[in-house]
């Protein structure tokens, strides 16, 4: 710096390792504020932070099913099972039922237009939620999609094993014990498959953006730094002469 030159070598020394000791406290200073946020990140024992309202989300989808499609189904047989409708719209056995539960009502019930357009699109719909969520809330998003693929793992579970609780109530007219109950796991293991593909897609997507997101941020963090050193810079450089003679007048 040409205006140390006048100044004695001790001086100088002395006013470099100060200039460094700031710039290597504004260093620190700043790598450490991220490690800190991602150790708080790590400290939640209950799932991650969308873990509460995914739950929520996917019991409120179950006890809607349950509700308006199937339990209806328990009053098949006294020709009470009003107002069920599929997933597009369309209204099941408009005359309430009645007779037999075997034969064609059987094959609606378990067929696929009936419950599977309901499990697929909540699949979609939290997977796509979670996703977004995370993003914006800037968590990685990959843990938030595997909890969320947990999650809906037991709903399926549910959904299959409350249809086949009726099923067999149905069928044994009364004396659900008198028949065997139906195995489901073709039905759980289609719906898994199907979860598994959704998985797998929302994760790339959600990689892919979560890279973009992070190298924008170490792009504005560095220039946030390099801005705050360059100022810091230009106020040493400034306040050095007054330094310098504040040393001069303590040592005289």
């Amino acid at each position: 710096m040409p205006l140390l030159t006048s100044y004695p070598t001790w001086v100088k020394g002395l006013s470099i390792l100060w200039i460094v000791f700031t710039l290597a406290v504004i260093y620190v200073w700043f790598s450490k504020t991220p490690q800190k946020e991602n150790t708080e990140s790590t400290t939640q024992t209950l799932g991650t932070p969308l873990y509460e309202k995914t739950k929520q989300k996917i019991d409120d989808f179950y006890t809607n099913l349950d509700r308006d499609q199937l339990t209806p189904w328990m009053f098949f047989r006294i020709g009470k099972m009003h107002g069920v409708k599929d997933y597009y719209g369309k209204s099941i056995y408009e005359g309430g039922g009645g007779g037999e539960f075997a034969g064609s009502p059987v094959t609606v019930f378990w067929s696929d237009d009936f419950i599977e357009p309901f499990l697929k699109h909540e699949i979609t719909e939290i997977l796509e939620e979670v996703c977004n969520e995370a993003l914006e809330k800037k968590l990685n998003p990959e843990p938030c999609i595997n909890e969320a693929v947990g999650l809906l793992n037991g709903c399926i579970d549910r959904v299959y094993n409350r249809m086949a609780i009726i099923d067999q109530k149905l069928r044994g007219k009364g004396y659900p014990k008198s028949v065997s109950r139906r195995d489901v796991s073709e039905e759980t293991s289609k719906m898994y498959e199907y979860l598994e593909q959704r998985q797998a897609y929302f994760t790339e997507v959600a990689k892919l953006q979560y890279r973009y997101y992070l190298k924008i941020e170490s792009r504005q963090n560095k220039t946030i730094i390099i801005s705050i050193i360059a100022l810091v810079v230009s106020i040493i450089t400034a306040i050095i002469p007054l330094f310098i003679k504040l040393i001069q007048y303590l040592i005289k």
